[in-house]
């Protein structure tokens, strides 16, 4: 029996050509481009979870009160998870990390002069091979972390350096000057890992590499991720109120007294307190996004095969009436569209296979293959494609099978009983979904675009960022005279925070409330307002030479200065000598911030204060000047007088445009959804008004004789198809309006909607309505008439 309705099936799909294809890719461009979603969907959510106790591993958080704001901390000193784990026993082990925030220098000692800036650095304890489950290619867990100056590498990075993954016993330099050496080699951590890594030193080289160092680790600073290792099955709640119990930590971190909660870590990528937000925001819109397309090919599927009822009806009556039941005709409906929906399967993950890279890297992703292959990924693409055959086969298998066979014999049959009515509502949910999608594109597009035109109150135009560190302190002035008679350089300034990366923070009382104010401080050089083009509210009466505090506008109303505000203290020691007019310096989608601009009189001994950390000079570039050729010459300029780091730069309107990723991100995928929804929308108005012109065609040369001109039998034609549209445009529009009015109210400045975002959309879907329809109602209206006739 299985044999006979796979003949049929298969007889099925060669003998309707047209409709097969119309089916199959339809199907497949929809299970293609909501696997790859749903494969992004899922790895985010697999994040950790491939660690064998995961469940059992949780990072420490704190949570500190100052003034009215709640901050969270995971940093933590040197001395505090040694004293958990000896103060609470369900404790079982302690991994703590140090993630190194900015790009550091690894070389071949035999190739000094070939350091290269990595970014995947951290140090951590010895335990972090035993508690985590990332597996060594070669060496041993157990002692790879035991003693200073010792660090585990990655397959890749052992490869990158050496050319082979035979590297224990070698060694690096490590910002020029401390030799590491090389324990064990690990396989590349997954793509679906939080701790991602290429060179894991041992926390006991972190105090020896300078006096700063040893300082934070001895004094108590936060430097640590903690990472706890509980005993299988113990309440973090439990845990937590022990560690809030402990006399140890009283004290808390540098004076202050946190309120300790745990994070498990399966939880810090999405749910996590410090993960961006970003992916988490995404994944519903997305996961919704993926299976509103796949319903779309499914309906679309649905729609024609019920539409080619009258052509089956026949077929479905003379089985009856030889006994075939209605359950062994579903079956057999089901057997055509289970073998439809596997070709379609097919032909998907072969787009899937073809389209990953460039999908992905349009997210900014990497999806390991590991990945790809896992039984758990595996398990989810068996039952989407048994969710599909399922779904494509249940409506066509019910109304084909529910044909009364003498009705259908004695010539009674009517197209109306597959399902018009259905049918009209599976087009009206393809362009409700396509218009939803165009109106959500349009609007995240202009939204991005505003945001790109804000005024900002800076000149971000033109200027080369360039990170310094201690290692320039030395020779930092003579560097910057040096830039800044580079021709065309204009100037040259130096800030100790990246502007639109980060900011410091630190609290001022309102002169009026006295209650404190959170204000962002950026220590700068006297050159600062000038080369970043930010404008004076009121400048000082001397702008250089000496050590000043700047405020802006905003931070003069929140602390509530009255008056004359040049030279009033704003908080001891420190009083004011300029006011700078309002400018963005973080992300635009948060809005303004209360800040103090330190002005340093001496840049050399602000660097030297930096420690580990470093600062960036701002270069403004001439806009008429070959500027690649520019940086190049700075890059020759740099090495002169840095000879332990590599050379790195970043363009200001670069790391602007990155505090919109997520928006970018999202108006590309609304870009894919929309062009993939109308694609699918076409190709099934296409095969419906296909169909039509067939079943109609004597009529419509019926029509023609009678006297109708081409032009009546196209809007015949077209006519229920347009009233569909304007149909599906009043249910999308306040859908889409809603839901977008929603998702602009996360941004401080935002666009109002405007209505013709709505007109073009309804418009542009007439358009293409009228296209797809016309084009074969035009063929069906210029045949010729005898033609259909003939056979009468």
């Amino acid at each position: 029996m299985l044999k006979n309705y796979l003949k049929i099936a298969a007889r099925n799909l060669f003998r309707h050509k047209t409709y097969s294809l119309i089916n199959i890719l339809g199907l497949a461009a929809g299970i293609c481009v909501s696997t790859l979603i749903l494969m992004f969907v899922v790895h985010e959510h697999s994040y950790d979870r491939f660690h064998s106790r995961h469940q059992d591993i949780y990072r420490v958080l704190g949570e500190v009160k100052m003034a009215d704001n709640e901050f969270k901390m995971n940093s933590f000193a040197a001395s505090f998870a040694p004293a958990l784990l000896e103060g609470i026993p369900k404790v079982a082990d302690y991994v703590r990390v140090l993630p190194t925030y900015r790009n550091a220098a690894m070389a071949d000692p035999a190739r000094k002069d070939e350091a290269i800036l990595e970014k995947n650095i951290m140090f951590a304890d010895p335990s972090f091979f035993s508690v985590f489950s990332f597996p060594l290619e070669k060496g041993n867990a157990r002692d790879a972390l035991q003693k200073p100056f010792s660090m585990v590498i990655s397959e890749r990075a052992a490869v990158k350096y050496f050319g082979n993954t035979n590297v224990i016993g070698k060694a690096l330099l490590y910002e020029g000057k401390h030799l590491i050496q090389i324990t064990a080699v690990a396989q590349d951590p997954p793509s679906n890992s939080s701790l991602d890594f290429d060179f894991v030193i041992s926390s006991g080289t972190y105090p020896k590499l300078g006096e700063s160092n040893r300082k934070n680790w001895e004094n108590g600073g936060g430097i640590f991720n903690v990472y706890l290792l509980l005993n299988a099955g113990e309440s973090k709640e439990l845990v937590a109120q022990g560690i809030n119990r402990l006399d140890a930590l009283k004290e808390g971190q540098v004076g202050l007294k946190p309120q300790y909660t745990l994070e498990n870590l399966a939880e810090m990528h999405l749910g996590g307190a410090f993960n961006d937000g970003g992916n988490s925001k995404l994944i519903p819109i997305f996961a919704v996004a993926a299976m509103a397309i796949l319903m779309l090919a499914l309906f679309n599927y649905m729609s024609l095969t019920t539409a080619r009822a009258t052509q089956r009806a026949r077929e479905v009556g003379v089985r009856k009436v030889v006994g075939a039941t209605r359950a062994g005709l579903g079956r057999q409906f089901y057997m055509e569209s289970a073998m439809v929906c596997a070709v379609a399967f097919v032909l998907g993950l072969l787009m899937v296979f073809y389209l990953s890279q460039p999908f992905y890297a349009l997210l900014g992703l990497t999806i390991d293959t590991s990945f790809v292959v896992s039984p758990s990924f595996l398990s989810f693409l068996i039952g989407l494609l048994a969710l599909t055959a399922l779904v494509a086969g249940s409506y066509p298998a019910f109304v084909l099978s529910g044909f009364a066979p003498l009705e259908v014999i004695k010539g009674r049959f009517s197209g109306s009983i597959g399902g018009v009515g259905v049918r009209r509502v599976f087009i009206v949910f393809q362009f409700a979904v396509s218009m939803a999608l165009i109106v959500a594109s349009l609007i995240v597009r202009e939204q991005l675009s505003f945001m790109q035109r804000k005024e900002l109150g800076l000149n971000k135009e033109q200027v080369l960022s360039i990170p310094v560190g201690p290692s320039m302190a030395a020779n930092y002035i003579p560097f910057r005279n040096a830039v800044r008679q580079q021709a065309g350089v204009s100037n040259a300034t130096f800030a100790n925070a990246g502007l639109f990366k980060g900011y410091n923070m630190f609290f001022i009382p309102n002169k009026i409330t006295k209650k404190d104010i959170s204000v962002v401080q950026m220590v700068v050089d006297d050159q600062f307002v000038e080369t970043l083009g930010l404008q004076w509210k009121t400048s000082p009466t001397v702008t250089t030479g000496r050590n000043q505090t700047l405020l802006n506008e905003m931070a003069i109303t929140e602390l509530g200065i009255k008056g004359d505000p040049l030279g009033q203290e704003i908080r001891e020691g420190l009083t004011l000598d300029g006011i700078v007019k309002n400018f963005d310096f973080s992300n635009v989608q948060h809005g303004g911030k209360a800040m103090m601009l330190s002005v340093a009189g001496d840049t050399t001994n602000m660097l030297r204060m930096q420690g580990a950390t470093r600062g960036i000079m701002y270069v403004r570039m001439d806009g008429q000047a070959d500027m690649m050729a520019n940086v190049k010459a700075i890059g020759r300029i740099f090495k002169k007088y840095d000879l332990e780091k590599p050379f790195e730069y970043y363009f200001l309107d670069d790391a602007f445009n990155e505090t919109f990723k997520n928006e970018m991100r999202l108006s590309g995928m609304f870009s894919v959804f929309t062009v993939l929804a109308i694609f699918i929308a076409c190709m099934g108005l296409f095969g419906l008004i296909t169909f039509t012109t067939e079943t109609r065609t004597k009529e419509i040369g019926i029509r023609k004789i009678l006297g109708a001109s081409a032009a009546g039998i196209v809007g015949m034609l077209s006519k229920e198809f347009v009233v569909l549209v304007l149909v599906s445009g009043v249910i999308a529009m306040p859908v889409a309006w809603y839901f977008m009015s929603h998702w602009l109210e996360d941004f401080a400045y935002r666009i109002s909607i405007p209505l013709w975002v709505h007109f073009l959309t309804i418009t542009m879907m007439l358009f293409i309505t009228l296209l797809t329809v016309g084009l074969k109602a035009i063929h069906a209206a210029m045949a010729n008439p005898a033609a259909s006739l003939r056979n009468d």
